[in-house]
């Protein structure tokens, strides 16, 4: 019984001979590891798991090193989800498989290196296999090869339709029902020519192993799939979100755009050098392939990257949010987004000049380097930045919340939104006219600026405010709990949400008819305006009131409490 193992272009062969000592049926090496690991699968798996261990013990005849890669897989996924780190690819190099016990001691290693070296270390017993290229099988190997044809020119409709009809009939369950809509869809593309094959939401928990080949689309988003079939070789997108994927198959070299966010993945496949899309967030992944030269878009958010490739000029978009990086590569000059929240860093390399996007929240960054002139929306909350560099003059976005800054530059005149809450100012630089939103909340701020007649939204809560300026007619919400206002200006017309509570407000100046929710607990209250009738939230908590105005008949919350209220208005049905 030969055992082959694939290296380069030539198959290699272990004879009968080499491989009896560890293969005997009476070997305990492939029994001693399972009774240490067999706790890390449930009973539903442990069948197929021991059969893993003993086919990597005893390497059946056409072994491939991609057979051995995916036995490793398939462990990962019959295991408890607390155990799967101990089934590890690429331990000691990146040819190298090994099982781990509870206490991290290395119970069953298998390598295969280039040099066509095959070794299986269990249990202290070792064993070598010079693997030499078998010259009378590769001859026949490559005979078979010209005298058969490749099986998509050769196979009729009847052919594929065979093949499904016995993936589709014999199983039991809802899934029948789904294999066969599938098995539907396949036949239309396969008769009529449809090039998109779209295989989503049904729950299918495997693909037959032939697809139609004249399809250029696939999506199998929303599946229970753990394999991918052999991919048609004329394939340009691949989608298959949502599934149970710990590998991928060889991709094919035409593929341009492959989404496979949310599934199990630990390691890819080369990735194709047309390849202009690539997205896989959600998954496991330590390390990425060597990224395609034309590459546009990168997302690969939530998994445990530590370090990204060398990326390519062409990039577009940069998404790796919720990894484990600590450093970055030198960014392309064309990159007009880049994502990175949620990491390590501590510093950033040059931005390139084309950016408009930057986004890098919850990191440990002191400093930003010099922004891109053309930056449209900046990013950086939760870091430790004590400064910022000079705004580009066309920012429209300004997000640096959670930081410890003393001061804030010069805003840009086309600036739309800030947001600088939590931070350590004490006063604010001149507002531009364009400002939609401003949060400023919990700083030591003891004024604030003119407000621009084109505000919207407004929170200054928990600083040390003894007044507002004139409120702009454009003004939606005005959130301003915890200062020290004795007062307040008149109210813009369009006010839906007054949040004012923790001041020493003695009155409220005239309510505007649109409000909708009120809160001023904790003032110094004697009495109210009248309410407007769309109010449908008012709390009034430890104020000095002795009477109500008339409650608005929408009224669903109404909170009054520790006032010196001896009567109540007639309560609303909605409360």
């Amino acid at each position: 019984m030969p055992f082959n193992v694939r290296n380069g272009n030539s198959s290699t062969t272990i004879s009968d001979s080499s491989i009896d000592h560890l293969a005997r049926p009476d070997t305990p090496h492939d029994i001693s590891v399972w009774e240490k690991i067999k706790s890390f699968f449930s009973c539903k798996y442990k069948p197929e798991a021991l059969e893993c261990i003993r086919t990597m013990c005893h390497p059946p005849a056409g072994t491939t090193r991609e057979d051995v890669a995916d036995r490793f897989e398939q462990l990962r996924r019959f295991a408890h989800t607390g155990f799967a780190e101990n089934i590890q690819s690429g331990r000691h190099g990146e040819n190298n498989f090994s099982i781990l016990d509870e206490n991290s001691h290395e119970m069953l290693s298998v390598n295969l290196d280039d040099a066509g070296i095959y070794t299986v270390e269990c249990q202290g017993h070792s064993e070598t296999h010079n693997l030499t290229p078998d010259t009378r099988l590769c001859e026949e190997h490559r005979t078979l090869a010209t005298s058969i044809p490749p099986p998509e020119t050769v196979r009729t409709a009847v052919d594929y339709d065979a093949v499904w009809s016995a993936w589709a009939n014999p199983v039991p369950g809802e899934e029948c029902s789904s294999r066969n809509q599938a098995l539907q869809k396949m036949r239309d593309c396969l008769n009529n020519g449809n090039p998109a094959l779209d295989l989503s939401h049904y729950q299918l928990t495997s693909l037959p192993d032939h697809l139609p080949p004249n399809i250029t689309t696939l999506n199998v988003t929303s599946n229970q799939l753990f394999i991918l079939p052999t991919l048609p070789s004329g394939l340009l997108s691949l989608t298959a979100d949502e599934n149970q994927l710990a590998s991928l198959p060889t991709l094919p070299s035409t593929l341009q755009s492959l989404i496979v966010n949310r599934n199990k993945l630990y390691r890819l496949p080369m990735l194709p050098s047309g390849l202009e899309r690539f997205d896989a967030e959600h998954n496991h992944l330590t390390s990425l392939p060597m990224l395609p030269s034309g590459l546009l878009s990168l997302a690969v958010s939530e998994n445990q990257l530590t370090y990204l490739p060398t990326l390519p000029s062409t990039l577009q978009s940069l998404i790796v949010n919720r990894n484990k990086l600590s450093s970055l590569p030198m960014l392309p000059s064309g990159l007009e987004r880049f994502d990175a929240e949620h990491n390590h860093l501590t510093s950033l390399p040059a931005l390139p000049s084309g950016l408009g996007a930057l986004t890098v929240r919850f990191n440990r960054l002191t400093s930003l380097p010099t922004l891109p002139s053309g930056l449209l929306s900046l990013t950086a909350s939760d870091n430790q930045l004590t400064s910022l560099p000079m705004l580009p003059s066309g920012l429209l976005s300004l997000a640096v919340s959670k930081n410890q800054l003393t001061y804030l530059p010069t805003l840009p005149a086309t600036l739309q939104s800030l947001a600088a809450d939590s931070n350590q100012l004490t006063s604010l630089p001149a507002l531009p006219s364009t400002l939609q939103s401003l949060t400023a909340e919990f700083n030591q701020l003891t004024s604030l600026p003119a407000l621009p007649s084109t505000l919207q939204s407004l929170a200054a809560d928990s600083n040390q405010l003894t007044s507002l300026p004139v409120l702009p007619s454009a003004l939606q919400s005005l959130s301003a709990d915890s200062n020290q206002l004795t007062s307040l200006p008149d109210l813009s017309p369009g006010l839906l949400t007054l949040f004012v509570s923790c001041n020493q407000l003695i009155r409220l100046p005239e309510l505007p008819p649109g409000l909708e929710k009120l809160a001023a607990n904790e003032n110094q209250l004697t009495s109210l305006p009248m309410l407007p009738s769309g109010l449908k939230w008012f709390t009034a908590r430890h104020n000095q009131l002795t009477s109500l105005p008339a409650l608005p008949s929408r009224l669903e919350r109404f909170d009054a409490e520790h006032n010196q209220l001896t009567s109540l208005p007639a309560l609303p049905s909605e409360l």
